[in-house]
C-alpha cells in the first residue's frame, strides 16, 4: 500500500522530491515525479517540499467521519498539538469531543510508559549499542536499507502504540484513532491494525474543525482524560526521550549520541554500520523533531515551537499531581510493549558500469568533463547521480537543465527560418526546475511573438487602407511601439537563454555589495523621489560564487524596488538592504515601502514572462533570471509582500560552494 502518491497532473517537472527523498523512492516517467512505494518510508520530506501540491497522502479521514457518529472511537492526540494549535490550546480536547470522539488521551502518557521500558531495557542491556524507535521512519529506513544493523533497534514500540493500548486496556470495545504531524505514522499504524483503528493529520483535523463549523470561543478549556502524560510530552523534541529518561548527552560523552534531520541521521546510521560510532544509545528523529513533522501546520519557526513545547511542559508539570500520575503508571506498566522488528530489505539500484555512465553523458551534450555543470537542477547531486539514475529507470535525459536548453535553442532557431530571425544566443538560461521545460517556454515564446507581431499585421492593413486619411501617423506610431515591443521580448528571451555554466570566485561580498547599493544610477532624485538605499552588512564577508551572476540578481532586485517605489509615490522611498553571516551561509534581506504586490501574483513572480508592470513595460524575465541564478548557486529566494506597504526578498547563499570542487560527483 503506498502511503504517499503523486496526481501527475500537477506535477510540474521541478524534481524537488528527488533532493528531498533519503530513500531513492522517486521516479521519473514521462516528466512527472512518482513514488515508488517498496522503496518509501513514508518520511513525507516530498510532501514538505512539493509547492503544487501534487503529493498526496494515503487518509484515513473520510473513513473516520462516517463512523464516528456510529462508533465509539478515542482520539489519541500527539503532544505537538502545542505548536498546530495555538490559538486553541487545552479547548482542542472540547474540540474534539464537540466532533464525536469518546475520550481525549494525550499521547505523551504512552510515551511515559516507553520511557519505562527504555530505562529497563537499558540497564539489562549495559555496553551493546541501541537505537531508540520512537521515530517509525528511522525504524523504517532501518528495515529497508540497513538490516544489518536491524538488531539494534530496541524492541519496544512507539509512544502512539502504547497510549493506544491503554487505550483498549480501558475500553476493549472502543476504536483508536492517532491525531499527529506525522506521515510515518500512517503507514505504522498499518503495522498495528489490532491497536490504531484511525490515523489522520493536524491538517485533517483543522480542515474537520472548519466542514463542522466549531465555534472553539464557545467551548471551554478541559484537561485530557485520565490517564495523563507527565514529562512524555516532550518526545516531539530532540532529546525529549533521553530528557524523560533522566539520561544526559554531553559533548565529552560519546555513550549518547542525539540527532535530528535525514542527512544526519543517514550519517549516523552509515557511521553506525562502519562501526566508526562508540555511541551505546542513540536517540534520532527524521525531521528535525516531531515540532517540524511534514503535517504540524504552524507559521512558528524551529526554535518558536520548542519554546511553545517547553512552556507547555512545564506548566503541565506544575500542573500535574506526581502521585496521581504514579498511581496511574502502576496501574498501566504491565501493558506489553515489546516488538520484533523483521528486516523488509531493498535491493540495492543496479550499479552502473563507467562506460554506460559515459553513453549517458554524451547523450545529453556532456562529452568531457567540464560539460559536467552538476548544478542539481534535476535533483540530483551531481550529473554522474544523474546518469546512474537514468540507467537504473528512475531518471529521464529531460530532467537536465542544460539539455533542456539545447533542445530549446533548437526550436529557436526554427523561428528564425520563419522570418522572426532571431539571432543566435549563447548567453545563460537558468530557470527555476518547476517551471522550465521546453513546453513551457516554447509556449511562452510563441504566446509573447505572436501578440505584437498579430498587432503589428493589423495595423498594416489599416495602413494600406487607409495611406490617404490623417489617421495615418497614429497608426505609425502603434506599429512602431508593437515592433520595439517586440525587440524587447526577444531580447529578453535571449539574456535568460544564457548558457548555464557558473564561474565561481572567491571575493569580497561586503565590498561587492556596497558597491552596488552606492551606483551612481541609483541616484533617485533624478527620478523626481525622495529615497535611498540603505545597507546594513558586516565587513569582510567572503563567499565563494558567481559575482558577476549574482551582480545580476542584485541590480534586478534593486531596480525592480526602485520601480515600486516611483510607482507608489513613496516619501521618502526607503530600500533597505540587510546581509546576515551565519555559519555556512549567507543571508540577504532585501526591503522596500513600495506597492507590495497583490496575494494572487505571488505564485507567479518566478513564471517567465509574467510581470506585474503595465503593458510594455516588462518582459517577465527578469526574476526567473534571478531564480535561476540563486538555485545555480544552490541557493534559495522566497518572498514576502503585503500588497500596498511593502515587499521583501529573503536569498540565502552558501558561503563555500560545492560546484565543480568534486565533491558531488
Amino acid at each position: 500500500m503506498s502511503i504517499v502518491s503523486t496526481i501527475g497532473e500537477k506535477c510540474k517537472k521541478c524534481y524537488a522530491c528527488i533532493k528531498s527523498c533519503p530513500a531513492h523512492a522517486i521516479k521519473v516517467k514521462d516528466g512527472k515525479a512518482s513514488v515508488i512505494s517498496f522503496r518509501c518510508i513514508s518520511c513525507g520530506h516530498c510532501t514538505t517540499v512539493c509547492s503544487q501540491n501534487a503529493k498526496v497522502v494515503l487518509s484515513y479521514f473520510s473513513e473516520l467521519k462516517n463512523d464516528i457518529a456510529s462508533a465509539e472511537i478515542d482520539a489519541l492526540v500527539a503532544p505537538s498539538f502545542v505548536v498546530s494549535f495555538l490559538d486553541v490550546g487545552l479547548k482542542l480536547v472540547s474540540v474534539l469531543k464537540a466532533l464525536g470522539f469518546k475520550n481525549v488521551y494525550e499521547v505523551g502518557f504512552g510515551a511515559d510508559l516507553v520511557t519505562l521500558a527504555y530505562k529497563k531495557y537499558l540497564s539489562e542491556n549495559k555496553g551493546k549499542t541501541i537505537i531508540a524507535t520512537p521515530c517509525p521512519a528511522i525504524v523504517k529506513y532501518v528495515q529497508k536499507y540497513e538490516p544489518s544493523i536491524i538488531d539494534l533497534l530496541a524492541p519496544i514500540v512507539s509512544p502512539m502504540v502504547a497510549s493506544a493500548r491503554v487505550a483498549k486496556r480501558i475500553n476493549p470495545r472502543g476504536r483508536t484513532a492517532f491525531i499527529g504531524p506525522c506521515i510515518a505514522k500512517i503507514d505504522e499504524k498499518n503495522n498495528y491494525n489490532r491497536d490504531i483503528d484511525y490515523s489522520i493529520t493536524f491538517e485533517e483535523l483543522k480542515l474537520w474543525i472548519v466542514e463542522n463549523k466549531i465555534d472553539i470561543e464557545k467551548l471551554d478549556a478541559v484537561d485530557f482524560d485520565p490517564p495523563k502524560a507527565h514529562l512524555g510530552a516532550i518526545y516531539p523534541v530532540a532529546g525529549g526521550l533521553l530528557k524523560c529518561a533522566e539520561k544526559n548527552e554531553d559533548v565529552l560523552d560519546d555513550e549518547t549520541i542525539v540527532t535530528e534531520g535525514k542527512d544526519r541521521v543517514l550519517m549516523v546510521l552509515d557511521s553506525i554500520k562502519k562501526g566508526a560510532l562508540d555511541g551505546k544509545f542513540i536517540d534520532m528523529l527524521f525531521c528535525l523533531g516531531c515540532i517540524e513533522g511534514p503535517k504540524i501546520c504552524s507559521e512558528l519557526n524551529y526554535f518558536e515551537k520548542k519554546s511553545k513545547m517547553a512552556d507547555y511542559i512545564k506548566n503541565r508539570a506544575s500542573e500535574s499531581s506526581k502521585e496521581r500520575w504514579d498511581k496511574e503508571i502502576e496501574k498501566y506498566k504491565d501493558i506489553d510493549l515489546s516488538v520484533r522488528f523483521e528486516s523488509e530489505e531493498v535491493s540495492d539500484i543496479k550499479e552502473a558500469n563507467s562506460a554506460e555512465i559515459k553513453k549517458i553523458l554524451v547523450e545529453m551534450g556532456k562529452t568531457q568533463p567540464k560539460d559536467e555543470l552538476n548544478c542539481g537542477a534535476c535533483g540530483y547531486p551531481s550529473c554522474r547521480a544523474k546518469a546512474r539514475a537514468i540507467i537504473a529507470g528512475l531518471a529521464e535525459k529531460e530532467m537536465c537543465l542544460p539539455y533542456v536548453i539545447e533542445k530549446l535553442e533548437e526550436n529557436v532557431n526554427l523561428l528564425q527560418h520563419s522570418n522572426l530571425m532571431l539571432k543566435s544566443t549563447q548567453n545563460e538560461l537558468i530557470q527555476k526546475e518547476k517551471l522550465v521545460s521546453l513546453g513551457q517556454m516554447a509556449a511562452g515564446v510563441a504566446h509573447e511573438i505572436n501578440n505584437p507581431l498579430g498587432t503589428v499585421l493589423l495595423y498594416a492593413h489599416m495602413l494600406n487602407e487607409q495611406i490617404e486619411n490623417e489617421e495615418m501617423k497614429e497608426d505609425v506610431k502603434t506599429i512602431i511601439t508593437e515592433i520595439n515591443r517586440t525587440k524587447e521580448i526577444i531580447t529578453g528571451m535571449l539574456n535568460f537563454s544564457r548558457e548555464n555554466k557558473l564561474s565561481i570566485i572567491e571575493f569580497d561580498f561586503s565590498g561587492f555589495i556596497s558597491e552596488l547599493c552606492a551606483k551612481p544610477h541609483h541616484d533617485y532624485a533624478s527620478i523626481g523621489i525622495n529615497a535611498s538605499v540603505k545597507l546594513n552588512c558586516p565587513p569582510d564577508i567572503k563567499i565563494e560564487a558567481d559575482s558577476t551572476a549574482l551582480s545580476q540578481v542584485f541590480t534586478n532586485l534593486i531596480s525592480n524596488a526602485k520601480d515600486a517605489l516611483v510607482e507608489a509615490k513613496r516619501n521618502p522611498g526607503i530600500i533597505r538592504v540587510t546581509v546576515e553571516k551565519h555559519e555556512e551561509e549567507l543571508v540577504i534581506l532585501l526591503t522596500d515601502n513600495g506597492t507590495g504586490i497583490p496575494k494572487d501574483k505571488m505564485p507567479k513572480l518566478f513564471t517567465p514572462f509574467f510581470t506585474t508592470k503595465g503593458y510594455g513595460k516588462g518582459t517577465g524575465l527578469g526574476l526567473p533570471v534571478v531564480y535561476g541564478i540563486i538555485k545555480m548557486h544552490r541557493g534559495k529566494i522566497t518572498v514576502d509582500s503585503v500588497f500596498g506597504e511593502s515587499t521583501t526578498f529573503k536569498i540565502i547563499l552558501p558561503l563555500k560552494s560545492a560546484i565543480g570542487a568534486g565533491l558531488l560527483g
